[in-house]
């Protein structure tokens, strides 16, 4: 860098020197090319006060300099000699570039600190345009430094006008498909223009023909994937709008997208620039290398990647069933092909991601065989649940959406004092299957206990099921009045099926009251919490009892004495009690 500054100096200096020794020619011929310019300017400031049209004006505006700057080009090639032309080359090249950002800001607004950097880099530009020139034949090594620095300017300019036109068209097409397309092909195509303006600027492409045909079909290439993963996000919200889990498909399919955006990138960035010496060098790199293992920069990269998109498309794979079933009302299927393609999904893309990064089955092995005795005692609970999601799977024993009632508790602090745990299976994981009760509390509990437990399945064959709901009437009431009631309350009730039919058991003559049973049928997928199917009943039960003159009894005991009993009554204190009874009164 000192070197470079210390040169510039002696350029400049030696520049200052020639312009020295012919100053008045050179004077001369710079005045009148700068008068020229003023009369040129003076005459197109009248015109465009005569013209309306926006379009023509900035054309007008624009004829002066560029039309001098081609002019000072062409006189620097007649001659040589004069200084001065690389001076008002470097000062009309300012003009132009002014005159364009003028007219690209009465298009597109560019904000206060974008207008400032873009001046900024156009007078730094310039200025390397001058030194470049310069320097020709004096350093063509320097020279060839200035044009580099020319190019990174020239590449901050058209970076900031690319980025607020591309902001400006997103907000003219706003949330349109087109805009959608737009906004999505944002990331890659400025990972590809950032790849191109970076050789470009250090030397290593050339804007040749072939190399900007092969620009233009990644560009459309691009463009159509993005086309195509707007136009499926759609159609899916589209047909699966109201579909439950319509949401979870639509982001797990744009994250499969975006990570295989990335292999697009990859193999587009090596069609344009041929970068297989750079991954070569990259595969040679190694992490860890031994006879069985070898893991390099590239195997790294490479198993990341694969992983990621393993894991992605397992998501996507799981929630396309998932939608798909659920749209054919068929929750069972839906819940447990989600769940299987989820486990054998995972462990696949863990097996193939080892595999790519270098650890095969040969070091997998003797591995397991190692390990596997340190760490079986703290690694069996987790495998043995594990395996037990499988079997669950397969065994469809417990699906996703069957009822369940299992020994524990649930919902202590919610005021919830039951021994046992009933609710819907709601998701078979990896290692616990999660169940939501009637309060919406979510339990999960360990897949081996499905396995070895004893577990009641409300709803493993036959979704039908018959509730007993008890009833206690006075001794004095008719059976068959309230055998008709009975039935009457069940028959009336939405939930209650009508096949088979409800019956009513005298079912004991108890201590205090004649016990009946009520046995209803229910779909038990439709319905899943007695609790408020029995209040609703007792509530309508009581009032239809209450108006047929049916008593509901409460415990009641008769005493019988062996023996005679002798009450006395003291007469005068009964009479001292009422009479302060009657004063209290009075």
């Amino acid at each position: 860098m000192i070197t470079e500054f210390t040169d510039t100096l002696l350029v400049l200096k030696a520049f200052l020197l020639s312009t020295a020794e012919d100053w008045v020619e050179e004077l001369i011929l710079s005045a009148g090319i700068i008068g020229s310019y003023g009369l040129v300017r003076y005459f197109l400031k009248g015109v465009e006060k005569r013209i309306h049209e926006s379009h023509a004006v900035h054309f007008v505006r624009l004829l002066a300099p560029v039309s001098f700057y081609g002019v000072t080009a062409y006189l620097i090639l007649l001659l040589p000699e004069i200084n001065s032309l690389h001076i008002l080359l470097s000062l009309f090249y300012i003009l132009v570039l002014t005159s364009l950002t003028q007219s690209f800001r009465s298009y597109v607004p560019l904000g206060f600190p974008s207008y400032v950097a873009i001046n900024l880099s156009i007078v730094a530009s310039s200025v390397m345009v001058f030194f470049q020139n310069v320097s020709k034949t004096v350093n063509p090594l320097l020279s060839s430094s200035f044009f580099t620095y020319f190019k990174l300017f020239s590449a901050i300019i058209i970076t900031i006008v690319l980025i607020r036109l591309y902001v400006h068209i997103l907000d003219h097409l706003k949330d349109s498909l087109l805009g959608r397309v737009a906004k999505r092909s944002g990331l890659p195509l400025f990972v590809i223009y950032v790849a191109v303006t970076a050789s470009w600027t250090v030397g290593t492409v050339e804007f040749s023909q072939d190399f900007v045909v092969k620009l233009a079909v990644l560009v459309g290439i691009l463009f159509g994937y993005m086309a195509l993963l707007v136009y499926t996000v759609v159609s899916i919200e589209k047909f699966f709008g109201e579909v439950e889990g319509s949401f979870a498909l639509v982001e797990s399919f744009r994250r499969f997208m975006y990570i295989l955006a990335f292999f697009v990138l990859y193999r587009g960035i090596d069609f344009l620039f041929s970068t297989g010496e750079t991954v070569g060098k990259l595969r040679e790199v190694y992490v860890l290398k031994t006879e069985l293992v070898e893991i390099s920069i590239l195997s790294l990269l490479e198993g990341i990647y694969l992983f990621a998109l393993l894991v992605s498309f397992t998501s996507l794979l799981k929630h396309g069933v998932y939608v798909y079933y659920m749209r054919k009302d068929k929750e069972i299927e839906a819940g447990s092909l989600r769940s299987l393609i989820s486990n054998v999904g995972f462990l696949i893309a863990v097996t193939l991601a080892l595999v790519e990064l270098g650890i095969t089955w040969k070091v997998m092995v003797p591995i397991a065989g190692a390990l596997g005795i340190g760490i079986g005692f703290g690694l069996q609970t987790i495998f043995n649940n594990y395996i037990s999601g499988f079997i669950l799977l397969l065994s469809k024993n417990i699906k996703v959406g069957d009822l369940v009632e299992l020994e524990g508790s649930a919902g202590r602090a919610i005021g919830r004092s039951a021994e046992t745990i009933f609710g819907k299976v709601v998701n078979i994981n990896i290692l616990t299957t999660v169940i939501r009760t009637t309060d919406n509390v979510e339990i999960a509990i360990p897949n081996s206990e499905f396995v070895s437990g004893k577990i009641i399945n409300y709803s493993l064959s036959d979704p039908y099921i018959r509730v007993r709901i008890p009833f206690g009437v006075s001794y004095g009431s008719d059976p068959e009045k309230v055998r008709e009631v009975l039935l009457r309350v069940a028959q009336e009730n939405p939930l209650v099926l009508k096949t088979p039919k409800p019956s009513v058991w005298f079912y004991e003559m108890a201590d205090s009251s004649l016990v009946f049973y009520l046995l209803v049928w229910v779909d038990i997928r439709k319905f899943w919490r007695m609790k408020a199917l029995k209040s609703e009943i007792y509530f309508n039960a009581w009032k239809e009892l209450k108006k047929e003159g049916i008593e509901i009894p409460f415990p009641q005991r008769d005493l019988w004495f062996r023996s005679p009993l002798k009450v006395e009554i003291d007469e005068g204190k009964v009479f001292k009690r009422g009479t302060q009874r009657g004063k209290k009164g009075s």
